[in-house]
């Protein structure tokens, strides 16, 4: 059955099921006001009935919105035409800065890129004439970024703009991808999307064992935006786009009325007949919140920005917009509106708790008949018209997180005060009390309640209600733990967060030649080692040998770019002994890397080593992961390992030589290594780690090409030879191998840990 099938009878069962679910919730709510009200206690009643009914109508924005997916083919780029790249820089890292305008000068169309200061940092001027870029900065701060922008557009003369904030680190290809949208004279911006290359932020879940990633933005840019694009409804999320320039002037520049510019400018856009597109393919790659407290400043200038915006161009009646628009920035703008909504859900089991009210009015049975099918089919609706990309599970923990901040938001329609809002301030020294306040109340809330309802159940004065029996305190019970339960999490991760890197390392995995001073002076011969991670000022090591902290080593660099030879001095290092040798982490800080070095590592990291460790993430897709548990059950146990291995093309070492690849992970019956040379299926591969005694050969099962717009690893999966040479059960040989590579990785991550906690 061919793939087209496959996904045309996908889409027919998620619109199936769709319809279903939103017959069934449509019965229930119907249900909940005619029928199970309760008269003697609306208060409690009502707003629980409201909260549902919010729910459901959240269901049919989703069902409209993503009932079909529009997936834009590439096209040509336009040639000839005049690009300006504008930077937007406020008062970010230094750092942060540079990466970003180095890769921006690097994009391949012919373009010119301005460093817009709106922090009037002089040390900014002087990083741009080192780069080779314009720089240009204001008077005054007025209108933040919009007036930043706007003050642009008058000291440029581009036909096409590409936006990008501070963090933004765009790919070569980004202007070519999205320019050739533009044959089409009624589009005024194409989108791409937002996506981040720390996945260790607080807004990122991320397994890299099952090499899992679900951000709290993937829902919205994998399937709202393509489903809005459907509508000509996509929105310009103030980053990672370009805009036509005549479009900008015919709506008066970049929207600077309320504290969301981005979906200003584009409601006003489609409001004057401008058409949209969005590009469903990451194209840059910035900086997610890391912290819980930047987390919540983000959350805060957004949700209110929303909120000014259906105030001041309420979408439902703002002339020019098309039907389906109005709907679609409707759902867009009314999403804070959600933390109602659960603020109700939250305090339901605590209110039934301490008062012994129940709010609705019907049996179990009756409740079950009408609740159970509805919830079952909007879980498996949800689901399928996410396309997998949506998690139940952590869309509850990131509304635990940022409910209260969305709370206080919705004021910002009924008032032009502003809330405070300091963009990314938080640099993980310190986790303010009132970013975990409204969490910690609630678990306050719900210990009061369950103490209460054992002392009133002790001393007989909670009475059972009527046609449930005890299942109404049990179920009260196991809601109200069940939300404790997410505010602990968010807690839990918001402490975590506290002690973050300030400068986030690019993991890479690269084959290396290290030698180390002698105590004579003189340098040693050249060993092999993997590199676990890289910075423009140091990075980190994983080898089979030791390297004693304060060594100085001198290393040679396989850059994308070329080569490039670096001098450093060991200033951590992890040890640990096992029946096969010694396994070693070691940091290692650049000493005095000249500037085109410097610029060659940051590039390197930010447009061939980032795209690539994201390509090996997969978005989404729960299932996947849930698959993988059980068939480790199952004993096809994968175990991570992350150690360098020479490879050979051939059963024997004297064969072709593939070069040092990482040995990613391994099972009883083979393993996956990243290469950086081609390797077909088929092909018989020999292993030998370095430094130890630990040798395996076998047959390339499966081959995945990682491509950046700078060049190309390989992961190839392979199966260990088996005895009777074509068995897919392991060899008598496989299991000693197996073994002995837990062994090894176990110490390793067990040095790992050790040298974490010395650096």
């Amino acid at each position: 059955m061919s793939q087209v099938v496959q996904d045309e009878k996908r889409e027919r069962l998620t619109r199936i099921v769709a319809a279903a679910s939103l017959a069934a919730s449509s019965i229930y709510i119907v249900w909940r006001w005619g029928w199970t009200l309760d008269t003697g206690a609306l208060w409690f009643s009502v707003p629980l009935a409201l909260a549902e009914t919010h729910g459901v109508l959240v269901a049919v924005l989703l069902t409209c919105t993503a009932w079909t997916l529009r997936q834009r083919a590439p096209r040509p780029a336009l040639p000839g035409r005049t690009v300006d790249v504008f930077v937007t820089v406020a008062d970010e890292p230094l750092a942060t800065i540079r990466k970003t305008a180095l890769a921006a000068r690097e994009i391949r169309y012919p373009h010119t890129t301005w460093l817009l200061d709106d922090g009037h940092r002089e040390e900014l001027r002087v990083v741009a004439d080192e780069i080779g870029i314009r720089y240009l900065r204001r008077d005054d701060r007025s209108h933040g970024k919009a007036g930043n922008l706007n003050h642009a557009l008058q000291h440029s003369s581009g036909e096409f703009i590409l936006q990008l904030d501070a963090d933004n680190v765009a790919l070569p290809q980004i202007v070519d991808r999205l320019i050739g949208h533009f044959e089409d004279e009624q589009v005024a911006f194409v989108q791409s999307p937002q996506d981040f290359y720390n996945t260790d932020a607080f807004s990122d879940d991320t397994s890299a064992g099952r090499r899992q990633l679900w951000g709290d933005q993937q829902l919205f840019f994998n399937v709202l935006q393509p489903g809005k694009d459907r509508a000509n409804a996509a929105v310009f999320v103030g980053s990672c786009a370009m805009l036509r320039r005549a479009a900008l002037d015919d709506v008066g520049g970049f929207g600077t009325h309320t504290g969301t510019m981005g979906t200003e400018t584009s409601i006003l856009l489609h409001a004057r007949g401008w058409r949209s597109a969005y590009v469903n393919e990451n194209l840059a790659f910035g900086l997610a919140p890391s912290t819980a407290h930047a987390y919540q400043m983000q959350q805060l200038h957004r949700a209110q920005g929303g909120m000014e915006l259906l105030r001041r161009y309420p979408p439902l009646a703002l002339p020019g917009l098309t039907r389906t628009q109005r709907l679609e920035y409707f759902e867009t703008l009314t999403a804070p509106l959600g933390s109602v909504q659960r603020v109700i859900l939250y305090l339901t089991p605590i209110v039934f708790l301490t008062t012994g009210v129940f709010p609705v009015r019907a049996s179990v049975g009756v409740f079950a008949a009408f609740f159970v099918p509805a919830a079952l089919l909007r879980a498996a609706s949800f689901k399928l018209l996410t396309r997998g990309q949506g998690s139940l599970l952590l869309a509850d923990r990131y509304w635990m997180a940022k409910f209260f901040t969305h709370l206080i938001s919705v004021r910002a329609y009924f008032t032009a005060r502003r809330l405070s809002f300091r963009p990314q301030a938080e640099k993980g020294a310190a986790v303010p009390l009132r970013t975990v306040a409204p969490q910690l109340a609630l678990l306050g809330l719900t210990a009061v309640a369950l103490a209460w309802a054992t002392y009133a159940r002790t001393l007989g004065y909670s009475a059972e209600v009527p046609g449930w029996g005890l299942l109404a305190l049990f179920g009260a019970v196991a809601l109200a733990l069940w939300h404790a339960g997410l505010a602990a999490h968010v807690v839990q991760l918001s402490l975590a967060g506290r002690h973050r890197r300030a400068e986030h390392r690019f993991a890479e995995s690269l084959s290396v030649a290290l030698r180390v001073m002698r105590a004579d002076g003189k340098l040693s011969s050249t060993d092999i080692a993997v590199t676990d991670d890289l910075t423009a000022t140091g990075l980190a090591l994983r080898c089979m040998y030791a390297i004693p902290e304060g060594a100085r080593v001198e290393l040679s660099l396989p850059l994308s770019s070329g080569e490039v030879h670096v001098r450093g001095h060991v200033v951590r290092h992890a040890t640990s002994e096992t029946q096969l040798g010694t396994v070693h982490l070691a940091g290692v800080e650049f000493d005095g890397i000249s500037r085109e070095t410097r610029d060659a590592i940051e590039l390197h990291c930010a447009q061939h080593a980032m795209p690539l460790d994201q390509q090996r993430l997969r978005r989404g897709s729960m299932g996947a992961a849930a698959i993988g548990r059980l068939r480790d059950l199952r004993g096809e146990r994968r175990v991570e390992v992350g150690m360098p291995a020479r490879v050979f093309a051939g059963a024997e070492a004297s064969a072709d030589d593939l070069g040092v690849g990482l040995l990613e992970d391994v099972s009883p019956r083979g393993g996956r290594v990243l290469l950086d040379h081609p390797v077909t299926e088929g092909t018989h591969i020999t292993l030998q780690i370095p430094g130890s005694t630990v040798r395996a050969s076998g047959r390339v099962v499966f081959v995945h090409a990682l491509e950046t717009g700078l060049g190309m690893r390989f992961v190839a999966g392979f199966q260990t030879d088996a005895g009777d040479g074509g068995s897919r059960a392991p060899a008598p040989a496989t299991a000693p191998w197996y073994a002995a590579v837990l062994r090894l990785a176990a110490r390793t991550t067990s040095a790992a840990a050790t040298g974490s906690a010395a650096a």
